[in-house]
């Protein structure tokens, strides 16, 4: 019976700190998790199902690397919200696959990518689109959902800098560079370390600053 409650012991401990780990991230969602974060838990997983049977693994040491762990994925996740490179490779970008009504075949037929087209369709027609002749831009977002602009409709927004960093591959994706935005951002008299975001939308740029004042 001691085994057994030893074995209860453990997992209460493992699972109390994988719960408090997600509450205090804020990502309690499937949708709210990063790729670091499905890692991340799975490597916790692995942790707890392979400490809590061992008699030969004191508390105190699981409970250290379960700390370990969270501390790592935590550390991952605040680089990769805080450098633009890092998140690319743990994160990835959008991936444009359809821009003014046709397909961006290298984007599609690369192999780093290599969509499925057959079930991309079969999402379409969830959303409601009945052809992709109905579509006039569609791109993949990183956590695998498609976002779609049908004709006529906008074309959604891009933020194009962060924390006053701009960021290289959205400025490339409006065919915009590094040059445009600083002249933007002296034409508008800010700091680019005032600047939290700058969002693109309907050829118009929009500074939104740490104060939360939103220049336009």
């Amino acid at each position: 019976m001691d085994y057994y409650g030893y074995v209860l012991l453990k997992f209460v401990i493992g699972f109390a700190i994988v719960i408090t780990h997600l509450n205090l991230s804020g990502k309690t969602q499937l949708s709210q998790m990063s790729p670091v974060d499905f890692i991340g838990n799975f490597v916790l997983g692995g942790i707890i199902g392979g400490v809590i049977y061992s008699d030969s693994i004191p508390i105190h040491q699981y409970v250290i690397v379960l700390l370990i762990g969270v501390g790592l994925i935590s550390l991952l996740n605040a680089i990769s919200k805080h450098y633009h490179i890092f998140r690319s490779v743990t994160i990835g970008n959008p991936i444009p696959i359809i821009k003014n009504g046709r397909f961006v075949m290298e984007n599609i037929l690369t192999k780093q990518n290599k969509i499925d087209i057959l079930n991309l369709s079969s999402q379409l027609h969830a959303q409601g689109i009945h052809a992709f002749q109905e579509i006039n831009y569609a791109q993949i977002e990183p956590d695998g959902q498609v976002t779609v602009v049908c004709e006529g409709h906008r074309l959604p927004s891009v933020i194009v800098m962060k924390d006053g960093k701009p960021r290289t591959y959205e400025l490339k994706e409006i065919d915009k560079d590094e040059a445009w935005l600083k002249q933007e951002i002296e034409a508008h008299q800010i700091a680019p370390e005032d600047i939290f975001i700058a969002e693109f939308w309907d050829g118009r740029i929009v500074f939104i600053l740490n104060d939360g004042r939103v220049i336009k």
